[in-house]
């Protein structure tokens, strides 16, 4: 149908232009108007050769580190605290509340020693780092935090951060007290609230549960 030098004699009919292999390709994204085809056809290309370095199928494990890309929370939350107490819920202790009257108690006997720490969230996780060091002390999954509470003018700190955790080993619930002076617990607790939830509703969206 066309010379050697890739030239057409004839100008190729309508039909014979909608069956070609690189029209159908394109059609089945957006079909060219009747002007645009009219205008195709008067001035005919030659086919477009294929790709001879077609791109490779996205690898499953890169897949993976996107999927998890998207569960990973986009705010910024990393914050200087006081770590007070850490207690575990059992049958006299079944509250935040009475986590507090704990904490109360032992301040009384000068048994509360505090220790610096960073409180943030690195991907999926909540974590206590050493202040200096930078060293990872604990980590929690953030869809192991159970609730948070703020309480004020409690014993003797003003801003405590009360944050319930579900232990994996043995099976249970601890209940994590920090003192929150530079920007306060309820602060604090809001921020990491928000988190939590769009970590879960994206979690949700992603596996259905």
């Amino acid at each position: 149908m066309g010379d050697p030098l890739g030239r057409w004699s004839t100008p190729p009919s309508r039909s014979e232009y909608e069956d070609s292999p690189q029209l159908r390709r394109s059609n089945s994204f957006a079909r060219p108007s009747g002007k645009s085809i009219y205008s195709e056809c008067q001035h005919p290309h030659p086919p477009v050769p294929p790709d001879p370095h077609p791109h490779p199928p996205v690898p499953p494990d890169q897949r993976k580190d996107y999927s998890q890309a998207l569960l990973r929370p986009q705010s910024h939350f990393q914050h200087h605290v006081e770590h007070l107490l850490t207690v575990r819920l059992e049958r006299d202790i079944r509250s935040a509340q009475d986590c507090l009257g704990r904490l109360k108690a032992l301040e009384a006997q000068g048994r509360v020693w505090g220790q610096d720490l960073i409180l943030q969230v690195k991907g999926q996780e909540l974590v206590l780092s050493d202040v200096e060091s930078k060293e990872e002390l604990e980590v929690y999954p953030l869809g192991s935090i159970q609730g948070c509470s703020a309480a004020l003018d409690a014993c003797g700190y003003d801003s405590v951060l009360a944050i319930s955790v579900q232990d994996q080993t043995p099976p249970g619930t601890s209940v994590l007290l920090f003192q929150c002076e530079r920007l306060g617990a309820e602060t604090l607790k809001s921020s990491l609230e928000k988190l939590v939830k769009q970590w879960k509703e994206e979690h949700r969206s992603q596996y259905g549960h």
